[in-house]
């Protein structure tokens, strides 16, 4: 946030329901105030019945742009003049940005949330070029996080509960990737030991319930690599396993940092032409373990949630 609110201060936004947990007014706050940028980013919770009011008020009150988390990411899609390509397949919008066209401004959605775990993957070393991918799940992140592995140039199986869906979600995905093989089976047909990289995008494992795995009888080899979007616990059944077999492992706590740094750079293309994107990543992550920090030393007994 700048430290100066005056009548030109731009306005930026997470709209969710509930949203009191959102880091992302600390992450954005922390770049509007570094790179001297005079805006400020707030979470706003509308009712869902007042969210197409809250939505037309993106417009009236000038925002500069804004997120969008549960429930809104899907509800937005009717309302949004120009999808990304990535959202039109996977039917999810996380952020807003404006373009312009005609003199008009063009309201536009677009979901940064895959290409922030593949960066994150990227920062520890992991390329999915040419590599198999076994996805553990099909819902709304795992679509998303499919296209972007399919984009980039991974081999991919999809490991799913529902077979039918599996197959569906497959289909839907070779109409953008015609040259793209992709395998399908259910998860108790899975062979843990073949992929190169595992990948889970469902909640399974997810605090409260950490006792849970995706794959309770998976035996890993350790040259594969087994990636988690979920941080909270910082390591899932499913990576503390996949670790006691020798395998790298991550969760994904740095794909909040980089999917807000896509965000940022699209909401202010022209003050972050000259900047990278890994320092933009470097300031919301102090940023966040700072607030971290705080909340540890302010109540030292409570979970990290």
């Amino acid at each position: 946030m700048s430290s100066l609110i005056n009548g030109k201060t731009e306005i930026l936004g997470v709209f969710g329901f509930p949203v009191g947990h959102s880091k992302s007014p600390t992450m954005h706050n922390a770049v509007c105030q570094k790179l001297g940028i005079n805006a400020a980013y707030l979470p706003f919770s509308p009712n869902p019945e007042n969210f197409l009011s809250a939505l037309d008020g993106l417009k009236a009150l000038h925002f500069r742009g804004a997120n969008l988390t549960i429930p809104y990411k899907e509800k937005v899609l009717p309302y949004v003049q120009e999808l990304s390509p990535i959202s039109k397949f996977s039917g999810s919008v996380n952020t807003l940005y404006w373009k312009k066209s005609q003199n008009e401004n063009v309201l536009c959605g677009t979901t940064t949330d895959p290409y922030g775990a593949l960066k994150n993957m990227e920062e520890a070393g992991i390329s999915v070029n040419g590599k198999s991918v076994a996805l553990l799940g099909n819902g709304g992140a795992g679509k998303a996080i499919a296209f972007a592995l399919l984009e980039n140039n991974a081999n991919l199986s999809i490991i799913c509960r529902n077979l039918s869906r599996g197959n569906e979600l497959a289909k839907n995905l070779s109409q953008y990737f015609q040259n793209k093989n992709i395998e399908v089976s259910e998860f108790c047909n899975f062979d843990s030991q073949k992929p190169d990289i595992i990948l889970n995008t469902t909640p399974v494992g997810m605090f409260p319930n950490i006792n849970e795995t995706p794959l309770p009888s998976a035996s890993f080899r350790k040259e594969q690599f087994v990636y988690d979007i979920i941080y909270t616990p910082k390591e899932t059944r499913l990576l503390k396993e996949a670790k006691k077999a020798g395998c790298k492992t991550l969760n994904g706590e740095g794909m909040l940092v980089h999917q807000g740094a896509a965000s940022f750079k699209l909401w202010f293309p022209k003050e972050t032409e000259t900047i990278s994107e890994t320092f933009l990543v470097s300031i919301m992550r102090e940023a966040l373990q700072k607030e971290n920090s705080s909340e540890k030393n302010s109540n030292p007994t409570s979970a990290n949630i």
